[in-house]
């Protein structure tokens, strides 16, 4: 099954950032960041709690660590058992590190078959628009949203 996945606003980190899901067949979700889950990853990473090391250079690749186990969890949600992943280049510099990632973890943990893991600009895009919505959507009124915890997030990362 083929999904396209985009963030909607400037960085992971930034609260009310917009992580989505879509299949280009209707089926939407995204999962909206909030302060207590940045704060409770950032804390837990300072900690050593999680597989990558703390270090103030290493921000932009814990974002990327981050990013993908959301990516998990989301595909975890659709119960589907192989996948073709096109990704938005929001984290240019990463791209392979979110690759390996994600090969791991859907293959090892969810037992899901990767045919291919691709990035490109989404510009335009369901998955584009309808993130941009759900950023925009100060009353949570799209049914389109998926609830994640920091636990959900955090069985990822460690």
């Amino acid at each position: 099954m083929r999904f396209e996945i985009d963030i909607s606003g400037c960085d992971i980190f930034m609260e009310n950032s917009v992580l989505g899901l879509s299949n280009c067949k209707g089926l939407i979700r995204g999962f909206q960041i909030n302060k207590e889950i940045i704060n409770g990853l950032q804390k837990n990473w300072e900690e050593g709690k999680y597989f990558c090391r703390y270090s103030k250079r290493g921000l932009g690749f814990f974002k990327a660590m981050v990013y993908s186990s959301i990516i998990c969890c989301l595909l975890e949600l659709v119960h589907t058992d192989q996948v073709e992943l096109e990704i938005c280049r929001d984290l240019r510099f990463h791209e392979n590190n979110i690759k390996q990632r994600l090969n791991k973890l859907l293959r090892k943990k969810l037992g899901i078959k990767i045919n291919s893991i691709t990035f490109k600009n989404m510009k335009g895009s369901d998955v584009d628009n309808y993130a941009y919505l759900m950023f925009k959507d100060n009353y949570n009124l799209l049914p389109t949203y998926v609830n994640l915890s920091l636990a959900d997030i955090e069985k990822f990362l460690i």
